[in-house]
């Protein structure tokens, strides 16, 4: 599992945000705002063998229930592999790429 690299994580003012880069740059005009669990869950991406691991680390972090971080975590990754903004997610392997992001 791992993010892709046309994407950056940029804490700026205290704002966390993705930034397009390269190719990127062409589906996507401007930047992502993440909200702090979703911050939080970008961060763990490569660092993560599994979904089930980042949905340890939500847990322990806020203290919310196994389901709960279940959904976040898997509904929040999904979209980020269906967008190509994270890769090699062996949950999803048979899941469709999105070919226009705008969807």
């Amino acid at each position: 599992m791992k993010t892709s690299e046309l994407y950056i994580f940029r804490d700026i003012a205290g704002d966390s945000l993705l930034v397009p880069v390269g190719e990127a740059t062409q589906k996507l005009n401007g930047m992502i705002h993440l909200d702090d669990t979703a911050a939080f869950i970008w961060n763990q991406i490569d660092k993560a063998k599994n979904l089930d691991e980042i949905v340890e680390k939500i847990q322990e972090e806020y203290e919310v229930d196994p389901e709960t971080a279940r959904q976040d975590v898997y509904g929040f990754c999904l979209e980020l592999y269906r967008r190509e903004m994270i890769l090699d997610v062996p949950e999803f392997k048979d899941v469709e790429i999105l070919s226009d992001p705008t969807k």
